[in-house]
Formats: C-alpha cells, structure tokens, sequence
C-alpha cells in the first residue's frame, strides 16, 4: 500500500465514511498500541507497522468482499440449478415422447384375415403376413402402419387432412384414400405396389419412385434397387383377397398374372401354341396351385412340373 492510499484510508476513518470492514480494522489497529505511545495517528501510519497492519487491512477486506461475492454467486448458481432441473423434470415428464405400443396382427399359413383400423380403413391380410400399428393417436396426425412380411390389400377411408402411410422395408406408400396392394416377397426378394382405385405415391430409400394411378404397378428389387413400373389388369391386383378370379378371353400371360395374383406362384410355359391360345376358366384357391396348373396342361394334353418355385407347363 502506498502513502496515498494510507492517507485516504485514514481520513475518511476520521469523516466517518469508512466501510464496518475497514472501520473495525482501523480501531484494532488503534488498539494494538498503548497508551503511553507519543506518535499521532499519522506518524502510525507512517511507521513499518503501520504499513503491514494497512495492507492486512486492506487484504482482508478485499478477502471478505471476494468471499462474499463468490457465497453470493453460488447461492444464485444453486438456486438457478435447482430450477433448471425443476423446469426441465417438468418438460420432460411433459414432452419426452413415449415409446410407441404396436398392435400386430398375423394371419397364418392357409388363412387370410379381414381387419378394421382405428379410422375405419379396412386391411385384408394374405396369408402368412405381419401387419403392425400404432396405437396411441393413430388418425390424429398421421395413420401409419408397417408391413413387415406377407402382402395386403388397404381399402382406406378417405381423409384429406391426415396421411395414410405404410411402411414396406426400405418402401414408403402415401395415400389420402384409395385402395392398393402390397406384397413384400421374400421368395422373389421384392416388394411391390399395385393401385385398384385412385393414386398412390411410392417413396425409395432416397427418392420418391413413382406417383400411381389405377392399374398401375410398382416392383422394386430389394437385391438391387432397380424400379420396375407396368400396366395390369385392376381386377387381378387382389384376386386373392376373394378366393377366386374369372378369367375371360385371357392370353397366357394375363392367365399368368391372374395365377400369381391367386396363387402367389408363377405360371410359365415354353409351348408356343400355349402362348398363342386365349384362356376362359375360374381359377380357385381352394384348389391347390398344382392342381389349378394340372387342369390348364390336361385340356391342352400336356404337361406341368415345379421348377425353382415356378410351375412350368410343358
């Protein structure tokens, strides 16, 4: 402490304007020195001891003032924590979102099954297919569903405000209402869409990969990626869903799609007079597909077998 700053300190001790802190260290001071002492309060000043017991002083103030501050501040700190995590147990017991409880359905091997969603949409499930939605607000912001395996046919109710979406793998259908058929192949290694009333758009890993209308049909290869896009016949999309198809003036190739519509199988020939015929049969399911595939090489006097999943009539 410099002389200056002793002199400062002193007069404003005798003003009365010192702080408790430096007043009460001032007249310790005062009292460290007896009576008998013949120096005035400036000489003490001056002196070697006035000097260490002024920057005592001084250091202790500046110590006490640092110690208050800082019980301040992490009074302030532990009041600011404790609302914080008041504030975000609040939010989180508010807003942390829940994790989603499924319903599933299955249908088994043999079976189909008729299912009624939450907004009145109506699912057909093939045989041995997995069909999974949410429970909590389905149809309040959006009606989502997963298709995990199999195939299904959606008649869905039409609401403008809120999407119908459905998860197929790597596959995403946007729908507002209409009907479509989905099948996720894990035989063939594809999934596909086909649209039977209004318009669907078909969403890849990366891209959206088609807008269909009625009619149309979507196969998108799993192994590869490639988008396969055709025309078929809207009758044949679900055949399966009734249990049996008619068939009118077909060629074979139309009588092979309306066979793995029903059957999930393919129907091929190498016989050039079957390629040029045109077929009239109801197919029914409650035949098996080899008897089905039978009858179509009997009346032509040939012959069929299973080769790699496909029937083949020879």
């Amino acid at each position: 402490m410099n002389p200056k700053q002793q002199q400062d300190l002193f007069k404003r001790y005798l003003n009365g304007t010192t702080s408790p802190e430096e007043t009460a260290w001032v007249e310790k001071w005062y009292a460290a020195f007896d009576s008998s002492d013949t120096n005035t309060p400036e000489e003490r000043f001056s002196s070697r001891a006035g000097e260490q017991m002024l920057s005592g002083i001084f250091k202790q103030i500046r110590k006490t003032r640092v110690i208050q501050l800082w019980q301040q501040v992490g009074r302030v700190a532990a009041a600011v924590l404790v609302i914080g995590l008041g504030i975000w147990g609040l939010f989180r017991d508010t807003y942390e979102s829940p994790v989603p409880q499924y319903s599933y359905i299955s249908s088994e091997r043999g079976k189909r099954l008729k299912v009624l969603l939450p907004d009145s949409s109506t699912v057909w499930l093939n045989e041995n297919t997995t069909l999974k939605y949410t429970q909590r607000n389905f149809g309040k912001e959006v009606r989502e569903v997963w298709l995990e395996k199999g195939e299904a046919f959606f008649e869905v109710k039409r609401n403008e405000q809120v999407q119908f979406v459905v998860h197929t793998g790597p596959v995403t259908t946007r729908v507002l209402g209409t009907a479509f058929n989905i099948r996720k192949s894990n035989q063939l290694h594809d999934i596909q869409v086909s649209v039977t009333q209004g318009r669907v758009q078909v969403h890849g890993p990366e891209k959206v990969m088609g807008i269909l209308a009625k009619g149309e049909e979507l196969n998108y290869d799993l192994e590869s990626g490639a988008i396969a896009l055709r025309a078929v016949n809207p009758a044949y999309t679900a055949a399966w869903k009734l249990g049996r198809l008619e068939v009118v003036d077909a060629s074979f190739e139309e009588l092979s799609a309306a066979f793995y519509s029903l059957y999930n199988i393919r129907l091929t020939s190498g016989s050039a007079k079957l390629q040029n015929l045109s077929y009239t049969l109801t197919l029914d399911r409650r035949q098996t597909p080899e008897a089905a595939a039978a009858i179509i090489a009997a009346v032509h006097g040939l012959s069929h077998r299973n080769e790699n999943g496909a029937l083949v009539i020879y």
